[in-house]
């Protein structure tokens, strides 16, 4: 994988969370994906711990909320970044 596709891939997952997520945490993840977007690869790991983080906060805010679906969402959400950063060797 080059490094625009692994940096391009990062920051599409992190924009399906900042569209799904509630107005307080969609502004901290498109904060981290604008730093994903800038940042060299060896800070990637660092980076995509911070992202599923926030998926993680994102599950549980939702769960508080009885907001099933947005559960779903964000479950998935984690899914695929957890999926994808293993894949691209950012998370081992």
């Amino acid at each position: 994988m080059t490094q625009q596709y692994i940096i391009g891939e990062f920051s599409a997952l992190l924009a399906g969370l900042e569209r799904t997520a509630e107005e307080g945490l969609a502004e901290v993840v498109g904060n981290l994906r604008r730093e994903v977007e800038v940042s060299p690869l060896p800070l990637l790991p660092q980076l995509a711990r911070e992202a599923l983080k926030l998926t993680d906060k994102a599950c549980w805010l939702a769960l508080d909320q009885g907001d099933v679906r947005g559960f779903c969402r964000h479950a998935e959400t984690a899914s695929a970044l957890h999926e994808f950063t293993v894949s691209a060797n950012i998370l081992f």
